[in-house]
């Protein structure tokens, strides 16, 4: 469950080595990058303005809960993260896990230059991270369209939906890649841990690749929306996961989305 109140600077404490940055400079971020450090382990990393929020809610509000994750995850875990936006869940992993190994996906030009110049200023992150600049889907496709609010600015509600957030007016075209082949070009026997994370797509990705691949992921953290009232909704995915072997549980973040977790059993 998301911190709230006064727990998200105690938290922003225990993730962050320098949080005077967010303490003494919230004036100065529409002027510049503000520039963190994490710990314990050390990656230094810049927040845009425009992913502002989400430095927070990972964190501050910590919605992974990434020290109870990491407590559940195996010492050198495999971790597929689609959505990875500009890198802030992969930096917060392995700011904990240094031997995690992190297949990212993110079709958002913006935010995979900023997810890049993270990992080539870190040189630990180069040795754990595969960042590819795809979207992913179910169905193969080589390219599709997204809607996002900018092409050159970094964001967090791009889009296969032309009316998924009001702000998305322009579109793109990116390439794609299917889950299928993301776990059977890299070998990948098993995933340890899936942040799925990428506007609406959830549903396609999981209920159009095969439910043996989706088997071999141990644990999914899976943002949910609510698109219709027929399977793409939190309730139709929820017991579709769970009859593929799931233990589940699902909290609102808000009135159309949801958190939820997946543990095989």
């Amino acid at each position: 469950m998301a911190v709230t109140g006064i727990n998200r600077y105690f938290r922003l404490w225990k993730h962050i080595a320098n949080p005077g940055e967010y303490a003494f400079n919230k004036g100065e971020r529409s002027k510049r990058d503000l520039v963190f450090t994490t710990r314990p382990l050390s990656i230094k990393f810049r927040v845009p303005e425009s992913l502002y929020q989400l430095f927070k809610e990972i964190f501050m509000a910590d919605v992974y809960e990434i020290d109870t994750l990491v407590r559940e995850l195996p010492p050198s875990p495999v971790v597929l993260d689609i959505g990875a936006n500009a890198g802030f869940f992969p930096i917060q992993l392995l700011s904990k896990i240094d031997k995690a190994i992190i297949y990212a996906y993110e079709p958002v030009p913006a935010n995979v230059a900023a997810f890049e110049q993270t990992v080539s200023q870190n040189s630990r992150m180069a040795q754990s991270v595969h960042l590819f600049q795809k979207a992913v889907t179910g169905k193969p496709l080589d390219n599709l369209e997204l809607f996002m609010e900018s092409a050159g600015k970094n964001q967090v509600v791009a889009s296969v939906f032309s009316d998924f957030h009001e702000n998305n007016t322009e579109k793109i075209t990116v390439p794609c890649t299917t889950l299928t082949d993301i776990i059977e070009e890299n070998n990948l026997q098993k995933i340890n841990l899936l942040k799925l994370d990428c506007e609406g797509s959830e549903y396609d990705i999981i209920y159009n690749t095969s439910s043996e691949l989706v088997k071999r992921i141990d644990r999914m953290i899976v943002e949910v929306h609510d698109l219709d009232d027929k399977r793409n909704n939190i309730a139709s995915f929820n017991q579709y996961v769970q009859s593929l072997g799931y233990v589940t549980d699902y909290e609102p973040i808000n009135s159309f989305c949801y958190a939820l977790t997946a543990i095989r059993k």
